[in-house]
């Protein structure tokens, strides 16, 4: 019947509990709480005691006891693993099933690579390794009662583990097929049965074992054996556990895609026969993954595609009695850590992008810490953005791995990928330097392949900008696009210091991430803009005509030599000689003669030879004449031009005339083909008398010889005029008229003058010749002066 009272947590019905008083059985309690004393097996379900008839319980005993009659299986398939069958009493053999309910004389077989796990209504476990055959005995529902607590299970063969929920001064009774029987007061002893063998060894607690009339108490890390009904050997002792290769630590590692590795190896252990190898998933391994029994020259092992989690693995040692030993146990834990972004772990170092995340499975055995930073529960998640640690170190949590310290945590290195972009940049828009720097005006198109970001939200993430380092400045855009992996694109405008038409821009591009780290550097270099069309620059005014001759006539005379000059001196070079008549012979002096422009200063310069021939030479001296004018006024292609003039004549030889100043103004202009000019100005004698005419045989002598007078005047005034007219491009004619109004204190003053001509003919290399006529001369002057000339000019009139 079952309960209609809601079950106790952890049982399967309601339960209460009775304290024994002296004197009391199991019938006396069975008669109270069940009304009669046919329901005293009861008192045997949750309770490892004897109930025969007139046996007394040990007074203060507490008993666990069903609060009303029911009927319920004495033991459950509590975790099985493939292969594995059961059998109901009197029944045939079927796949047993997780939590399949099992009564008094069923029966439950694990093949190959088999394991269960039984559970009994009071608690106790017993364990199945592969290849074990057992037959349940149940309590509730033995016909009759003993005073001796009936067997959990019969082992006909293999391997079982019988495990008490708690000691509580009980134990788990297990009877070999054929004789025998174990009483382990244990949490870890395993019976083994091989054919007539069995063989007991007690890891925890304590076993009695009983075979052949003879007991014998087996106590922990011991183990004792028997044959068929013989009695059991004397207790000795079990193989010791095996040292690890490695240190005893808890080893903690990653699990990549929840796949995680264990590995262990251990040195070889004297007198070994083989070695078990086990991994559960809880220290008592009760819930095993996988055993496995290895020759002896295996030293170590692997197991992969583990998922995250704790284990423990355990290595015990098989001697040559075939006696199990001792077990070395190791702790691992494998936590799941999967890529947000790029992170590729492995076992013992996390590669990771670093824009990812870092996601983990936290597990409350653990605590991590970044770096060496403090330590704290394991995060869900590490965002490399915010933090980019260099290694994660994960230990056990409690107080024993606290005071380790650093010595009981795992660091895991954290590597970073690399993260690149590929740039490349080009000009565009207008190339007007006037342009505004507008969406249309001129810019700089740049386009970006980033490398290494695959699986990454580049525009929540990365954020991506371009920083282009540009002649005026420092310019930053967001980076665009990048749909579906494609390339990103910016457009910064240029400013007006890097338009520069005909030469090529260089520029630094950085691409910087939202945080302003830069992700990669390029120097690019923008071809030449195009020059804008230029137009044609306007044709270069005509050079202003020259003014009067080029190389007008120097009179042979000490007092009438006054050139004529315009405003503005033509730019020319030149060698010449001038020939007179005069006091009865010929003479003839040489020239060189050149003159040049600055803008409106002109300058020039004569020098002239002392005369050489027959005549006297009418007071004409070796001279050297230094002029300078400028021109303060030009109209026009000189229509009209004026400027003033100021010469200084210097003797270069003994008798020449004195220092000399000549102020004037000369005026000019030009109409077509022809030009005419005009000096006025004055001559002032700055020292000394100058050469003299004796009168009589023309000798030249000192001014105050008998007979003679000063050839120099005190001051005198001039005015000249003339004009020019070009026939030919190189051909010019000239003619002119000069006066000269002659000061002297020894007699009245004299007016001189004459008239003259000339041609000028050739390029810029030409030849002139003149002539001039003297009407109004001086005493001792010849009527008629010739002059020659050749040089060079800067062009032809």
């Amino acid at each position: 019947m079952a309960s209609a009272r809601e079950p106790t947590p952890g049982y399967p019905e309601a339960v209460i509990q009775w304290g024994v008083q002296a004197g009391e059985t199991c019938d006396d309690i069975a008669a109270v709480l069940y009304g009669s004393s046919k329901h005293a097996a009861l008192i045997q379900r949750y309770n490892r005691v004897a109930c025969g008839p007139g046996t007394t319980l040990a007074e203060g005993l507490t008993l666990v006891l069903p609060a009303e009659v029911t009927s319920i299986p004495d033991a459950k398939l509590r975790s099985m693993h493939p292969d594995v069958r059961a059998r109901p009493a009197g029944g045939a053999w079927s796949p047993a099933a997780q939590g399949m309910p099992l009564l008094t004389n069923s029966s439950v077989n694990t093949l190959d690579e088999g394991r269960a796990d039984i559970e009994f209504v009071d608690r106790t476990r017993v364990l199945l390794a592969p290849n074990t055959l057992v037959v349940i005995y149940g309590t509730a529902s033995r016909a009759r009662v003993s005073k001796t607590p009936p067997a959990a299970v019969e082992l006909a063969d293999g391997e079982v583990k019988a495990a008490l929920a708690a000691l509580r001064g009980q134990s788990v009774e297990v009877a070999a097929s054929g004789g025998g029987r174990v009483s382990a007061s244990s949490r870890d002893t395993v019976v083994q049965r091989r054919g007539e063998r069995t063989t007991v060894a007690v890891f925890d607690g304590k076993a009695g074992v009983t075979s052949g009339g003879l007991s014998v108490v087996v106590p922990k890390d011991h183990g004792t054996r028997f044959v068929g009904k013989a009695p059991p050997a004397r207790p000795r002792p079990l193989p010791a556990p095996v040292e690890w290769t490695t240190a005893d630590a808890a080893q903690i590692a990653l699990a990549p895609e929840g796949l995680g590795v264990l590995s262990a190896s251990w040195k070889p252990a004297p007198a070994a026969a083989g070695y078990r190898v086990e991994i559960a998933r809880d220290a008592e391994f009760n819930d095993l993954i996988a055993r496995e029994e290895v020759k002896p020259d295996v030293l170590s092992f692997r197991a992969e595609k583990m998922p995250a989690g704790a284990y423990f693995l355990r290595v015990r040692v098989v001697d040559r009695e075939e006696y199990l030993g001792v077990g070395a146990v190791r702790r691992f834990h494998l936590v799941a850590a999967r890529a947000a972004g790029g992170v590729v772990p492995a076992a013992q170092e996390i590669t990771a992008n670093p824009y990812g995340i870092i996601e983990l499975t936290p597990s409350p055995a653990l605590e991590l810490s970044l770096d060496d930073g403090p330590f704290g529960p394991v995060p869900e998640r590490i965002d490399l953005l915010q933090r980019a640690p260099r290694a994660l170190r994960l230990r056990e949590r409690g107080s024993a791995a606290a005071e380790r310290g650093s010595d009981a945590a795992t660091s895991l290195p954290v590597r970073y990928t690399k993260v690149g972009a590929v740039v490349s940049a080009s000009r565009a828009g207008s190339t007007s330097t006037t342009s505004t720097t507008t969406q249309g005006g001129p810019a700089l198109e740049a386009r970006v392949e980033l490398e290494g970001l695959a699986g990454v939200d580049v525009g929540r993430r990365v954020a991506p900008r371009l920083v282009a380092h540009l002649p005026g400045g420092v310019r930053s855009v967001a980076l665009a696009g990048g749909d579906r992996g494609g390339a990103l694109t910016a457009r910064i405008p240029l400013p007006r210091e890097a338009l520069r038409p005909g030469e090529p821009l260089r520029v630094r591009l950085d691409v910087a991430d939202g945080r302003g780290g830069v992700i990669a550097t390029s120097d690019a270099e923008l071809p030449a803009a195009p020059e804008a069309p230029r137009a044609a620059p306007p044709p270069a005014p005509p050079a202003a005509p020259v003014l009067g001759a080029y190389l007008p006539l120097l009179p042979m005379s000490g007092v009438a030599d006054g050139l004529w000059l315009a405003p503005t001196p033509p730019s020319v070079a030149a060698v010449g000689a001038a020939a007179a008549r005069s006091g009865g012979g010929w003479v003839a002096a040489g020239q060189v003669r050149a003159s040049g422009a600055i803008g409106p200063l002109g300058l020039d310069v004569a020098l002239r030879s002392n005369p050489a021939g027959e005549g006297d030479g009418a007071g004409v001296g070796s001279t050297g004449w230094f002029g300078a004018r400028l021109r303060v006024l030009r109209l026009g292609r000189s229509e009209l031009e004026l400027g003033p003039t100021l010469r200084l004549g210097v003797p270069m030889a003994d008798g020449s005339p004195p220092v000399r100043i000549e102020p004037g103004i000369a005026l000019g202009g030009a109409a077509g083909r022809f030009t005419w000019v005009a000096d006025a100005g004055a001559r002032i004698r700055a020292s000394g008398d100058g050469a003299a005419v004796e009168a009589g045989d023309g000798a030249a002598a000192g001014d105050g010889a008998a007979g003679g007078e000063p050839a120099t005047p005190d001051v005198q005034g001039f005015l000249l005029a003339g004009a020019t007219a070009d026939p030919a491009p190189w051909l010019r004619l000239h003619g002119a008229l000069d006066l000269h109004l002659v000061h002297r204190e020894v007699r009245a003053d004299d007016v001189l003058g004459g008239l003259s001509a000339g041609v000028e003919a050739g390029g810029a290399l030409f030849g002139a010749l003149s002539v001039r006529v003297s009407p109004w001369r001086d005493e001792g002057e010849g009527l008629v002066t010739g002059q020659i000339a050749v040089g060079f000019r800067e062009a032809s009139p």
